[in-house]
């Protein structure tokens, strides 16, 4: 199994992206907070952004480790391989919700706390 190197690179520019918008985001409430005079909301997007970075590290390590040992494996060994890729899949996708979430979450608490 060969990973397809281009839609890699534009997944990986996508997340870092995300990461970029997701921290601006941050900031952003972090200055409109000292007007309605709320602290701490900013975190929530800024560790959304943390945790995608995380899933594209474990993604690259997916991608460099996995994909090339699938392509050069025997039958004993391939089940195994598979697995593991696939549970790392998994963690990448509770990654992906988790920073979902806590974006969520510091929209929603941005939300609430100006509308009072």
């Amino acid at each position: 199994m060969r990973a397809d190197l281009p839609a890699e690179l534009i997944f990986i520019c996508a997340i870092i992206l995300t990461v970029g918008a997701l921290i601006l985001y941050g900031m952003i409430i972090r200055r409109l907070l000292k007007l309605i005079k709320a602290k701490y909301i900013w975190i929530f997007p800024v560790l959304g952004g943390v945790l995608l970075l995380v899933l594209a590290a474990v993604h690259i390590y997916r991608v460099l480790f996995y994909f090339p040992m699938l392509s050069t494996a025997g039958p004993g060994d391939l089940f195994e391989l598979i697995i593991g890729s696939l549970s790392l899949a998994r963690v990448e996708s509770f990654l992906l919700m988790g920073a979902g979430i806590l974006a969520l979450i510091g929209g929603l608490s941005y939300y609430l706390t100006s509308s009072k």
